[in-house]
This record gives C-alpha cells, sequence and structure tokens, in this order.
C-alpha cells in the first residue's frame, strides 16, 4: 500500500504540472525530482503510519494473571519456553487464567513458541 500511495502521489504532482507547462517550458529535470520528493514523504509518511497501528501505548503493561493451587496430593508443574523476540513487541490482551488441583489431580503446563 505505502508504494502504490507514493507511486500515485509521483503521478499526481508530475503528470498535471508537465500538462500545464504549456509544451514543455518546465523540464522534467525539474517535474521528475519535485514529484519524487513528494513521492518519498508520502511513503516516509505511510510508512511511518503503518507502524504506529501494532505499537502499544506509552506506559501500557501487560495485563497476565494465573492463579494455580494445588491441594492434598496435588502437583502444579509449569514449563516456559522460547517466547521469541516478535513476542515482546506486540500488544499483549489481558490473560486470567485460574488452575486447581485437588486431590490427587495435577496441573501440566508447558509454553511453547509465541512468536
Amino acid at each position: 500500500m505505502a508504494v502504490a500511495s507514493s507511486v500515485l502521489a509521483f503521478f499526481v504532482v508530475a503528470v498535471p504540472w508537465a500538462m500545464l507547462s504549456g509544451g514543455g517550458k518546465d523540464p522534467w529535470e525539474v517535474i521528475g525530482p519535485v514529484a519524487g520528493v513528494v513521492a518519498a514523504g508520502v511513503l516516509a509518511a505511510v510508512g511511518w503510519w503503518a507502524a504506529q497501528a501494532g505499537a502499544a501505548p506509552a506506559g501500557a503493561s501487560p495485563t497476565r494473571t494465573v492463579r494455580q493451587s494445588a491441594r492434598g496430593r496435588g502437583n502444579v508443574t509449569q514449563t516456559g519456553g522460547d517466547r521469541g523476540g516478535a513476542a515482546a513487541s506486540r500488544r499483549v490482551r489481558g490473560e486470567s487464567v485460574r488452575q486447581k488441583a485437588r486431590g490427587g489431580g495435577d496441573i501440566d503446563q508447558v509454553g511453547g513458541n509465541r512468536a
């Protein structure tokens, strides 16, 4: 989308300028670079805007609540896996997990790759 927008911006600036210049009084050596600067500006603006869509708000902290309990002969075993580098940059939705093991029940929780 960003590249298509910048190409469109180039033609929106260059074509009317070339048509209105009265038979080429303004050479393409002037029209091309000016339209290129406008296209580069549009590309940068759309790229910046697209990058903001996945960013978490400043000061936002992830909300995760995990409650695990074992009574009697129950056991809780939790093993964390590789979360990858990309998972830290994504916005975390609120999670709430409640697990109970009673009597002889066991909880085995294994985390995998969330990237």
